[in-house]
């Protein structure tokens, strides 16, 4: 039996593998922030560091670990069925089988080494699409019919204070709802905000 080929784009180092990994997590998650916000009518990256872009695809992640905990899973056990399925199909290559049997078997291995391939990048890429087009319609909604409850009271440094349904804060902004108003305010932190206190 002729050894099976190993497909090109599997032949990189580890290093290179994170690197492009983490290269697409801030692809899809830089994409993920901005459509979410959008929804909202904000533009992030005009409120956003470069430190808060880079950490974006971690912060979404963070927001509810259910979601990717769920989506890892479900991913890995696509995965580990698509792996037992090519360890058969090596199983029967070994077997003395007819020419146009191995070639058929061979076919089906490769198709299943790019789908093993793609289904995290898809798996992903369909999380934070989701995640963003999902959360940010619900949380525009909920903003709109003010069907949402204060969490956070926020102090400024001139003593006044406010209860607010917190949204997002980031290095340099606040993101939140007062609690008669329907609409977002953003608040710079720095000089402006003394303390954060969350509600019961």
């Amino acid at each position: 039996m002729e050894n099976i080929k190993k497909p090109a784009f599997l032949k990189g180092s580890i290093q290179e593998y994170i690197y492009l990994s983490y290269l697409y997590l801030l692809i899809v998650g830089t994409l993920s922030y901005s459509i979410y916000y959008a929804f909202l009518g904000i533009n992030i990256i005009k409120y956003s560091t470069l430190l808060d872009i880079l950490l974006s695809p971690i912060v979404i992640l963070m927001d509810n670990i259910k979601i990717p905990l769920f989506m890892g899973g479900y991913i890995l056990i696509i995965i580990i069925v698509i792996w037992w399925s090519q360890k058969r199909i090596i199983k029967n290559l070994k077997k003395e089988v007819i020419q146009e049997r191995q070639a058929k078997l061979k076919k089906k291995y490769a198709s299943l080494q790019y789908i093993k391939f793609l289904i995290p990048i898809i798996g992903t890429l369909g999380f934070y699409i989701g995640y963003a087009l999902g959360g940010g319609y619900k949380t525009n909604n909920k903003i709109k019919t003010g069907d949402f409850k204060v969490n956070k009271l926020i102090e400024f440094t001139d003593g006044n204070t406010q209860k607010v349904k917190l949204i997002e804060l980031n290095s340099l902004y606040v993101f939140y709802v007062s609690e008669s108003e329907k609409k977002i305010s953003i608040s710079p932190i720095s000089g402006n905000i003394k303390t954060i206190h969350n509600l019961e």
